[in-house]
Order: C-alpha cells, then structure tokens, then sequence
C-alpha cells in the first residue's frame, strides 16, 4: 500500500512540474497553426489599416466586422495567441461576406478580472487581469 501511494506521489509531482511546459506548448503549437491560416487567406484577401487600398478601387462597402480572442490572454504568450485568433476570426468573417479586402482595420484590448473557480479544497480561487484582443474592420469588394 505504501508503494502504490508513494508511486502515485512521484506521479502526481512529476504531472505538476510537467504542466507548464505543456500548457505553454499547447499555446504555441495553436499560434503556429493560426499563423499558417493567416498566411494560406492572404491570397484570398488584403488586410490594411488605411481606408483605402493604393492603385485598387472599393466597389462594395460589405460592412463592419469584428474579430474577438477566445483566450483571456493573461501573458505574453497567450496575448500571441489571442491576436492570431482575433485576426484569423475576422478574415473568416470577411470571407463569409464575399469580401476579398478588410480597410480600416483597428485592434483594441478588453482588460478585465478573471478569476479561476477552486480546483481542489486546498487551492483557493486564483484572481488575474486578463486581456482579450478584439480587431475592428470593414469588409469590402475592391477592383
């Protein structure tokens, strides 16, 4: 019974020194899948911040879409993440309009408190500010 609980412990121990490391390639594996997204729509549409497109003319104005993180980004990794998912959301967006370009794009941030529900009755409830990444932009048809 003492070899069980002792080769539980080491388990235990061993999982809780191996998680961070795994959370945080997690976090990167999903970035460079993201990115690889982002990269394979950018011959599908042209993404810029001015409000218009030099040498190319706006034929249709689609609409205003809006791209959010899914992720409470609470540091520099996971905020990585969190612009690739606001970014990858809102070209998804634009390509569900038949837009081919998105002008006037703009990113903000959300802060809010984020608090994690106890997991086990000796871990009190953790509390952090978290940051969710929103991108704003107009999805047009150019020529």
């Amino acid at each position: 019974m003492v070899t069980v609980a002792a080769i539980l412990f080491v388990v235990l121990a061993l999982f809780g020194f191996a998680w961070p490391f795994l959370h945080s390639y997690r976090l990167k594996r999903r970035r460079i899948n993201l990115d690889t997204e982002i990269r394979l729509s950018q011959n599908r549409i042209t993404v810029v911040t001015s409000d218009s497109i030099p040498e190319r003319v706006t034929e249709q104005v689609l609409g205003s879409i809006t791209g959010t993180s899914q992720i409470p980004a609470s540091n520099d990794e996971e905020r990585k993440l969190a612009e690739r998912e606001a970014m990858y959301s809102l070209i998804e967006q634009a390509l569900q309009l038949g837009a081919n370009a998105v002008i006037d794009l703009n990113m903000t941030t959300e802060s809010f408190e984020f608090t994690e529900p106890k997991k086990f009755l000796v871990f009190p409830a953790a509390t952090w500010t978290a940051t969710k990444v929103i991108y704003v932009g107009t999805a047009v048809k150019v020529i």
